[in-house]
């Protein structure tokens, strides 16, 4: 059974804005929900059940689920996303030094990363201290894993994309975050670093 699949179906469903799927040996034990008011808990569990028998021919007890509702995704994000501060690249013969700093909860994390001085790495390395930065807030290590860093130019306006690897419970994930590049290139990559992982954190740290 394809956990993942049955999560990402969860998450489209209207007024669901995250879930956790928790399975034992092959079958799912828990289903935790985050929701808005948009719908009440009863109306976001029954679409539930009809989602997973019609996508994934499964029949979920609904005593499983559980749903948590908040005020807006708005409100959630603003308290709970973790925040870009600053990023500063320093050249060092042939090395570069990355300096992230991140903002959660009132504190500010920093992670300095040191690579060899090269085009490719001056990105990559931007990706991996904003990864690891991340990994301190949650009290995690070795769960982030930034694979690509892609840039691209259409019509005089830059976007990064990024592909990172999770491993959450021994399960591989990937994930995906963009970001516009305004001022900085370097700071676009970081964002976009947040935006594959923000979610995430969101359930690590609910």
């Amino acid at each position: 059974m394809d956990f993942a699949a049955i999560q990402e179906s969860i998450n489209k469903i209207e007024g669901v804005i995250l879930s956790k799927v928790v399975e034992e040996k092959g079958e799912i034990t828990e289903i935790h929900v985050l929701a808005n008011n948009n719908k009440s808990a009863k109306q976001i569990v029954r679409d539930i059940e009809s989602a997973l028998y019609v996508i994934h021919n499964y029949k979920i007890d609904r005593n499983k689920i559980s749903v948590a509702s908040v005020q807006g995704e708005e409100l959630l994000n603003k308290e709970k996303r973790v925040k870009f501060s600053s990023v500063e690249l320093k050249n060092k013969l042939n090395k570069v030094e990355c300096i992230v700093t991140l903002f959660y909860d009132d504190k500010e994390y920093t992670v300095e990363e040191v690579a060899i001085n090269t085009t490719l790495n001056r990105k990559k390395i931007v990706l991996k201290a904003t990864l690891k930065a991340v990994e301190e807030i949650l009290c995690l290590d070795n769960i982030f894993d930034g694979q690509e860093v892609i840039i691209n130019n259409n019509g005089g306006i830059s976007v990064v994309t990024v592909i990172v690897i999770t491993l959450l419970s021994g399960k591989e994930e990937a994930l995906v975050g963009s970001a516009l590049v305004k001022n900085d290139v370097y700071e676009a990559i970081a964002r976009a670093a947040l935006d594959a992982v923000n979610r995430v954190i969101l359930m690590t740290t609910k």
